[in-house]
């Protein structure tokens, strides 16, 4: 116990606004997004695989403007006063989704693009923010503080993917829709409050003013496009992950309402499982990597491929065995747990590649970039699912089964490649 208590005294205090105020962010962001595909089917009236599109199309253009926020932070406005005043559309979204009907899709989409924005342009800069707390800091800590962080956003998620399905039960989405602008106003003030903590170069604004870390030479130029090349195999393979991870909020849901036994839980309420096994699991995680000797993020990322595969190969063979009846739903338990672990060994460790690959002068923006995978993804996901009530359920998650086997092949060589690339640039510099 002492020891937990020397290592939260460990971190600096601006972490901990960072922190609490990450948790109640995504526990907006997640309950909303919980009940998100059952409101387009039950209050706007869209089938299952306009909902699951829509679902997944949205989630897409939250990462898809996350670019926009690494843009604006790094050239404009800071990473904080980023944060603050795109909080602003991110928090006037939850209430107006609660408004529309199918006789206003209209205003649906007008709240979806105002959360996706406030979302979106918000998203790259936190982390950036809490790393650059550790600049000083030991490299052991800086990963413990990217794993909490993480944990940060699944804690929230956990509560609020249980919670905001039961809120819609008993009192209607709109009262859910207005939990979550309440947590969204929650996270803004700590946000605000932990202003003086963070580090001063985060929190000015530049309007566009060249610092000396972004007057570059050629040289050095060359250098960060060399590093955007070596990461840019290792980010475009995470695409396929995130298109089998998305299927969790649209496919797996239909799929748990029409052909499991659910034991008297809302087929929704499931997806609660995923963020809090990562809460349970983060603080064996990171000295399990110690245990077994595994230092490189690439091979951390190689494992989460091969869980990934399993993971769907779980969901093929419940599919295959609901053809003509009911299937326990302890299928889909199996499979959250496989994901979830395929998620902290390919999430948790290319959110901290990102930011320890990326130079100095650019940490939002390559962080924008790893998470502008997760919209492509997401587009691949809405793609999947739209196509998903033309099969069977066994056929379906079968042929994803299929495709994550030739990516998990196409990993491994994108693996070798990063680091061959990184030990000649090490010894390149060892030369000069």
């Amino acid at each position: 116990m002492m020891g937990f208590l020397k290592a939260l005294k460990a971190h600096p205090t601006g972490f901990w606004f960072i922190f609490w105020g990450e948790l109640a962010e995504r526990a907006a962001y997640y309950g909303m997004r919980a009940i998100l595909a059952l409101f387009l089917s039950d209050v706007m009236l869209f089938d299952k695989g306009k909902s699951g599109m829509v679902a997944s199309f949205f989630s897409a253009g939250c990462y898809l403007l996350c670019l926009a926020g690494g843009y604006v932070s790094d050239k404009y406005f800071g990473k904080f006063w980023t944060i603050i005043l795109f909080a602003v559309p991110y928090l006037v979204g939850y209430p107006l989704l609660g408004f529309s009907t199918h006789s206003s899709e209209f205003i649906l989409y007008i709240a979806l693009v105002l959360l996706a924005v406030g979302s979106g342009v918000i998203k790259p800069n936190l982390s950036p923010l809490m790393g650059s707390m550790y600049n000083d800091k030991p490299e052991e800590l800086r990963s413990q503080a990217f794993s909490w962080f993480y944990a940060a956003i699944n804690l929230g998620a956990g509560v609020t993917s249980l919670a905001m399905p039961w809120i819609r039960t008993n009192y209607g989405f709109m009262s859910a829709f207005l939990c979550t602008a309440g947590l969204m106003a929650v996270a803004l003030f700590v946000f605000f409050i932990g202003k003086r903590y963070y580090p001063m170069q985060e929190v000015a604004m530049t309007f566009g003013k060249k610092t000396s870390e972004q007057t570059r030479t050629c040289a050095e130029k060359k250098a960060d496009r060399a590093v955007m090349l070596r990461l840019a195999g290792i980010f475009t393979v995470i695409v396929f992950f995130w298109s089998i991870y998305d299927q969790t909020m649209s496919t797996w849901i239909f799929f748990a309402q029409e052909r499991m036994e659910l034991y008297g839980f809302d087929p929704d309420q499931f997806q609660a499982l995923n963020p809090w096994l990562i809460v349970a699991l983060t603080p064996i995680f990171n000295p399990m990597w110690g245990w077994l000797g595994i230092k490189k993020a690439t091979s951390k990322m190689m494992i989460g491929y091969i869980l990934t595969t399993a993971c769907m190969g779980i969901m093929a063979l419940a599919g295959f065995l609901a053809f003509d009846h009911k299937v326990t739903v302890m299928w889909l338990v199996a499979a959250y747990v496989v994901v979830t672990l395929a998620e902290l060994c390919i999430s948790v460790v290319g959110l901290e590649l990102a930011f320890t690959e990326a130079p100095k002068h650019m940490k939002s923006q390559v962080t924008s970039v790893f998470l502008f995978t997760v919209f492509v993804g997401d587009i691949l996901a809405g793609l999947l699912a739209s196509i998903y009530p033309k099969m069977t359920p066994g056929v379906y998650f079968g042929f994803l089964t299929a495709m994550m086997v030739a990516v998990s092949f196409a990993f491994y060589g994108v693996a070798k490649n990063f680091e061959r690339q990184k030990a000649a640039l090490k010894i390149e510099v060892a030369m000069t």
